[in-house]
């Protein structure tokens, strides 16, 4: 599998590299954010990002269009969510890095398949995948956007739907780098050797 190939790859880098990279990474992410932050207040959408995203409610995400159409906002929204993917790809980024580099320590010392490096793994899959949804429902609201008070209202199912998995897999995403984490730390106590090589 190419990202399984991908992830071992990383974890074979030196070790100060990868802890640089995953450091300027989650600086990167946090700067992106707030920048995001920042466009989505001064599109002045009526309700927080979370909730926007998950009404599947045509009607609804109108009323939330043009509500900014009425305050002469909508295209910084339109410019937030362009911004947006570069969100996406930092966290994906961030969550890659930050997932094999927790691999790494659950699995360090030990056979490559102990399940505290497999959940590193699988958390930088699902970090990956997360932003890939989020993509997906961007892709969406382009669609929803041409068109603020005529689009189909069926457009707020797939919109929705894209939102809630992603919500979905970052959660997964944050829960397999603790179970990670768990099991490297067992692992290392069993062992008693030092925690980075």
């Amino acid at each position: 599998m190419f990202l399984k190939k991908m992830f071992e790859k990383m974890t074979e880098m030196p070790i100060w590299l990868h802890l640089g990279l995953t450091a300027g990474a989650f600086v990167g992410f946090g700067q992106v954010k707030n920048k995001l932050d920042v466009l989505y207040a001064a599109s002045q959408h009526p309700v927080d990002f979370a909730t926007g995203q998950t009404g599947f409610d045509g009607a609804l995400v109108k009323s939330y269009y043009a509500h900014m159409q009425a305050q002469g906002t909508l295209d910084v929204y339109v410019f937030t969510q362009q911004f947006d993917f570069l969100f996406m790809a930092c966290l994906a980024l961030f969550g890659a890095l930050f997932g094999t580099l927790v691999a790494r320590y659950a699995g360090q010392g030990t056979k490559r398949g102990t399940w505290g490096r497999r959940f590193g793994f699988i958390a930088a899959g699902l970090a990956i995948a997360g932003a890939t949804m989020d993509a997906m429902e961007n892709l969406v609201s382009f669609v929803m956007l041409a068109q603020p008070q005529t689009f189909a209202n069926w457009l707020a199912l797939p919109y929705s739907g894209f939102a809630s998995v992603k919500f979905a897999l970052i959660t997964l995403a944050m829960a397999a780098v603790l179970v990670s984490l768990i099991l490297g730390a067992l692992s290392h106590l069993r062992r008693r050797q030092p925690v980075l090589a």
